[in-house]
C-alpha cells in the first residue's frame, strides 16, 4: 500500500494585531508573549512527530511560530507566498468597527460570507482558495509519505480547508481555526482527508 502523507496545519500564534482585533492580512505584525507560549505548545504536541519539512507564509509571525514548533529538528521553514492570509487591501490594520461605519456595503458582504466581497484593494476568498489549494499540491507532491508541517494564517486557513472538504464560497468561515490549533490532513490513494480540525487541546491553561 502507498505510504500517506501527513500535513499538520497549524495557524501563527496569537499576533498584536489580533490582540487589539485588527484586519492584518500583508501587513507584519509581532507575535505577543502569549502568542510565543503557543508556539511552544505546540513544539510539545508535535515533538514525537517525524516532521521532515516545514512551508509557511513569508510573513515573520507565521516563520517565527514555525521555528519554534519545530524544535530542535534542524528543519528550516520554507516561506511561500501562496500560503499568505487574505490582502484586505485598505482594511489593512484597521479595526472592524472603524470598517463598519467606513465601508458599510462591503462589511455587510464579509458579514453575510457572500461570495462578492472583497475589501477594496484586496482579496477574494475565491483568489486565496485557488493559491493557498495550488500550495496543498505542490507540498502534497513534493513530500509523498513524509510528515510535513505547515503554518499559515487564520482566512487563509478557513479558505484551504473548505476548499479541501468542497464547501462552497459561501460557507468559508463556517470553521474556527485558533491561533496554534493543530488540524491534520492526509493525503491517501490521491484524495486528502482532515483527519483532526482545530485541536487546541495542548493550549489548554493559556490566556
Amino acid at each position: 500500500m502507498a505510504k500517506v502523507t501527513r500535513i499538520y496545519l497549524a495557524r501563527h500564534g496569537q499576533t498584536v494585531t489580533n490582540r487589539e482585533g485588527r484586519f492584518c492580512g500583508h501587513a507584519e505584525t509581532e507575535l505577543t508573549d502569549l502568542g510565543v507560549e503557543q508556539s511552544r505548545a505546540l513544539a510539545v504536541r508535535l515533538e514525537r512527530a517525524p516532521i521532515t519539512a516545514c512551508y509557511t507564509s513569508d510573513f515573520t509571525r507565521a516563520i517565527r511560530t514555525a521555528a519554534v514548533a519545530l524544535g530542535e529538528r534542524g528543519v528550516a521553514p520554507r516561506p511561500d507566498p501562496d500560503l499568505r492570509e487574505l490582502h484586505y487591501g485598505e482594511w489593512e490594520l484597521e479595526r472592524e468597527s472603524a470598517i463598519r461605519k467606513r465601508y458599510p456595503e462591503q462589511h455587510r458582504l464579509m458579514r453575510e460570507e457572500d461570495p462578492a466581497w472583497r475589501p477594496p484593494g484586496g482579496e477574494s476568498v475565491a483568489e486565496v482558495r485557488q493559491r493557498t489549494s495550488r500550495a496543498l499540491g505542490r507540498i502534497v507532491h513534493a513530500h509523498k509519505g513524509r510528515e510535513v508541517l505547515v503554518v499559515s494564517h487564520g482566512t487563509a486557513i478557513n479558505c484551504l480547508l473548505s476548499t479541501v472538504l468542497g464547501m462552497p464560497e459561501s460557507h468559508v468561515f463556517r470553521l474556527d481555526v485558533t491561533n496554534c490549533a493543530l488540524t491534520e490532513i492526509e493525503e491517501r490513494a490521491g484524495r486528502l482527508y482532515v483527519v483532526r480540525l482545530n485541536d487546541s487541546s495542548h493550549l489548554a491553561g493559556l490566556s
